[in-house]
């Protein structure tokens, strides 16, 4: 019998904290809050609006697919957001270059029993001008809360990149432009406005900085950088505010995969680990 209060104790205990982690930090987690999903994104400080990133372009702006070159696929896993099991995270990206322009479709999953988010998004970018870029993407967002029920809605981002010179480059990204609401209550999802610029002052090393802004809340600064070490391996680190994030990692290619490590730690709730593995699939 006390092994059998202790269990329940622990258990009502165990979903406390994570309902106050939700709560204390919704802007993190809930609602489906903008994160980035792959590996090289998140340990540049969750930065890259402007940079011609990898398949997973399509969550930090669709204009940028336009610069992918081939065919390729991407997976990622954080299996326990700081620290906790409930908070995993997956996502997935399939990017598909054409005759028309690029071609992505990606999506996420998050949370567990008690509330899970689920996203997919289809998305497509082309260039206007060797130098500029648009694309846009449709988004399905789906949320279950355990004896609550689900609910479903779409969104509408847009996104484009300027090449100002061959060392830099400037992107503008703006999340669910429809301003997509949520449930019967009509609750607000994030309408997200990025900015940014990346340098890249010769071919073995690049900074990026944006500027995030969701409405009603102040904004944000993400900033990163990163060194590739004979085309074999990327060291990268980056911060952003509020909340404050300090961000490390390291990207691995060999042939046609590409694995990337991403180790972050807030400020307040503590260490985060980010694993993602795209494959060059070739094609035009």
């Amino acid at each position: 019998m006390v092994q059998q209060i202790r269990s329940i104790e622990g258990g009502i205990m165990h979903r406390t904290v994570i309902v106050l982690i939700f709560c204390v930090t919704s802007r993190l987690l809930g609602a489906f809050e903008p994160q980035m999903p792959g590996g090289r994104s998140v340990a540049l400080g969750g930065g890259g609006v402007a940079a011609p990133l990898d398949t997973w372009s399509a969550f930090t702006n669709p204009g940028t697919l336009a610069t992918l070159p081939s065919r390729s696929l991407a997976l990622m896993y954080a299996p326990q957001q700081f620290g906790l099991p409930e908070l995993a995270r997956g996502a997935f990206s399939y990017v598909e270059p054409t005759g028309l322009g690029t071609f992505a479709l990606s999506g996420t999953r998050f949370g567990f029993t008690l509330y899970r988010e689920v996203e997919f998004r289809l998305s497509f970018g082309t260039p206007i001008t060797p130098a500029f870029s648009v694309g846009a993407s449709v988004d399905y967002y789906h949320l279950t809360i355990e004896h609550y029920g689900s609910a479903s809605t779409f969104g509408l981002d847009v996104g484009m990149v300027l090449s100002v010179t061959d060392e830099v480059r400037w992107g503008f990204a703006a999340m669910n432009i429809n301003a997509p609401t949520l449930g019967e209550e009509k609750e607000k999802l994030p309408q997200v406005f990025s900015t940014g610029v990346s340098y890249q002052p010769f071919p073995e090393a690049a900074i990026v900085i944006d500027i995030v802004k969701e409405l009603q809340f102040p904004a944000e600064l993400h900033a990163g950088v990163e060194y590739t070490i004979l085309d074999l391996i990327a060291l990268r680190g980056g911060t952003s505010s509020d909340p404050t994030l300090l961000c490390i990692g390291v990207g691995l290619h060999y042939s046609l995969l590409q694995l990337d490590y991403a180790f972050t730690n807030h400020i307040d709730l503590g260490a985060t680990h980010h694993v993602s593995l795209s494959v060059d699939l070739g094609g035009i």
